[in-house]
């Protein structure tokens, strides 16, 4: 989990990867998983192109294709602010995929805490 920090004694979160930068944990107004079209990253705004991944993927049909997964924190002030997860770009449903959501899970989980 190097993508963020979380700071208990000061109550404040520090993105490491993603839109670098330190925040109020009661800043925070809602966070969700999302998933970038790695061939856009750092080319466009941060998840500005968005890919819907199914974590229901029986079918031949659907494209794996390489994306980079993050979390979009939403502000009071009505900003949003990203995290990325995903290291390098990863193809849908592999390995590393599934290790870079499940931190992502976790992540969102703990930054939940901040506006229930």
């Amino acid at each position: 989990m190097d993508s963020i920090i979380f700071d208990e004694k000061n109550k404040v979160f520090t993105i490491l990867r993603g839109s670098l930068g330190n925040y109020q944990f009661n800043d925070v107004a809602s966070s969700q998983i999302v998933y970038e079209d790695a061939k856009y990253k750092d080319k466009s705004p941060m998840f500005s192109h968005r890919i819907l991944v199914s974590t229901f993927n029986h079918s031949i049909f659907i494209e794996m294709k390489k994306v980079y997964v993050g979390i979009e924190i939403k502000l009071l002030s009505g900003n949003k602010v990203y995290v990325y997860i995903s290291k390098s770009p990863v193809i849908q449903h592999n390995f590393q995929f599934k290790q870079d959501v499940k931190v992502a899970k976790c992540l969102n989980e703990k930054l939940k805490e901040f506006y229930k």
